[in-house]
């Protein structure tokens, strides 16, 4: 066992690298593991932290002592507010409990049935684009997103609260990523603007949510849903409360729309930057679907298009940092000691630029992902789900809507980038494209238009 600590940046007396970290979180975690290497120590105030980016330390952490490094308490009081005690927040037998209450619907039997309401909904989505016509993507897919969660775990129609759903969303998770950002909950009884900007968006998402209940309530059909789950376990087990409900429903309206509305964002961003893999996927989708739209038989035949958002989510992963863990006793990691009440720091972001993975780490090249290839990686080396015990329950969801949604729509129309501001990633509580991505929409081919 090494008796130093890993490599890292002095910082301030009594602050550290607090400031640092508060003023540009990405910015900051990206330079310590561009200037120290894979396992960083810094401190955040008195504390000891860690930014640990060696895939076998990334699996010890996730995977085999998750119990030793369960989630930090100061950033799980920012959330809690919002995400109550639910799966996204919750630690230990109460994590347990939760997941096992939602995961039923990410079943893989599930999933196709799923895919056609992907389709369906993307159609949907551009069916009044028009060949030539200039949109704001983010909103686009936003809609389409918003739609594909609320009809398949909640078996809902959310056409008419899509705009007051994306509103309350863009409002909440960024007052909360505010927070997030600068690692100091606000408490919610302090009178400012701040907070009641926080509370009428926390209200507004869960009228929209206890509506779906309503409306659930008025048949008690079981209609296979994560919402019908939830109900029927809810009126048959005293342990699931109504917290359970509403908590369990939040994260997953909220994970379930957003997060893979910023992937296809980025995804027609970097295809705008290189057309000779805007050219291979529609050599795949021409190829594949011959002018019809996909359904769940053609997802497997869908390598390329899976390729392209797999690399996507290299590059941007929407959970770019996940939760803090803190460690709840002493420890050994990597060879270093880590003492109690240590923070540690694991970002998909920086693990995904490490070269020695992943060659030239800021080109776009799906090539990357041919079959077989991700295997070839050593576990904790690309985690755009995070791993072991915590990871996303709605991968292979995310997967296929992403896939389903960029296949729907590149069929059909070429997304040109025409936005005049940067296009550089935001990170606080997700890894947020700028808003309002203006872009122009091109028919493929005649018939595009009138085909969605």
């Amino acid at each position: 066992m090494k008796t130093a600590s890993p490599p890292g940046p002095k910082g301030l007396p009594l602050l550290g690298s607090l400031l640092d970290l508060r003023k540009d979180k990405l910015g900051f975690l990206t330079s310590l593991a561009k200037t120290y290497g894979d396992f960083v120590h810094f401190r955040v105030g008195p504390r000891n932290a860690y930014l640990v980016s060696r895939p076998d330390c990334v699996h010890e952490v996730l995977v085999e002592q998750p119990k030793r490094t369960p989630k930090e308490w100061i950033h799980q009081r920012i959330v809690a507010p919002f995400f109550g005690n639910g799966v996204v927040t919750s630690n230990g037998a109460v994590h347990d409990r939760q997941r096992r209450l939602a995961q039923p619907a990410f079943q893989p039997r599930r999933l196709d049935n799923y895919c056609r309401i992907f389709v369906e909904q993307a159609l949907e989505g551009i069916r009044e684009w028009r060949s030539g016509g200039e949109y704001e993507i983010d909103t686009e897919m936003l809609r389409i997103t918003i739609q594909n969660v609320s009809l398949t775990l909640f078996s809902a129609d959310a056409t008419d609260i899509v705009p007051r759903a994306a509103s309350a969303m863009t409002d909440i998770l960024g007052l909360l990523g505010r927070e997030y950002d600068i690692a100091f909950p606000i408490p919610m009884w302090v009178p400012s603007e701040y907070n009641r900007r926080k509370q009428a968006a926390i209200r507004e998402i869960n009228e929209i949510v206890m509506k779906f209940v309503e409306d659930w309530r008025r048949t008690g059909q079981d209609k296979g849903d994560l919402l019908s789950m939830l109900m029927l376990a809810h009126g048959e087990r005293g342990d699931v409360t109504h917290d359970d409900l509403r908590d369990n429903m939040i994260a997953m309206f909220s994970a379930g729309h957003e997060t893979t509305a910023f992937t296809l964002v980025w995804a027609w961003i970097l295809l705008a930057r290189h057309p000779e893999v805007e050219a291979a996927l529609w050599e795949e989708l021409d190829r594949v679907l011959g002018g019809r739209p996909p359904t769940a038989d053609d997802y497997p035949r869908l390598a390329y298009t899976t390729m392209i958002i797999k690399e996507t989510l290299r590059i941007y992963p929407t959970g770019w940092l996940l939760f803090p863990r803190e460690t709840t006793e002493d420890l050994v990691l990597g060879g270093y000691p880590i003492p109690k009440g240590s923070m540690l720091y694991v970002s998909p972001y920086v693990i995904h630029r490490d070269p020695t993975y992943f060659p030239d780490p800021e080109r776009f090249d799906p090539e990357r992902f041919r079959s077989g290839a991700e295997k070839q990686l050593p576990r904790g080396a690309y985690i755009p789900f995070g791993l072991g015990p915590r990871v996303c329950m709605g991968q292979h969801f995310a997967l296929m809507e992403a896939v389903l949604t960029l296949a729907t729509v590149a069929q059909r129309y070429r997304v040109s980038i025409l936005a005049k501001q940067p296009l550089v990633p935001s990170g606080s509580l997700a890894l947020r494209p700028p808003r309002g991505v203006h872009v122009r929409v091109d028919a493929r081919y005649p018939t595009a238009a009138a085909a969605a």
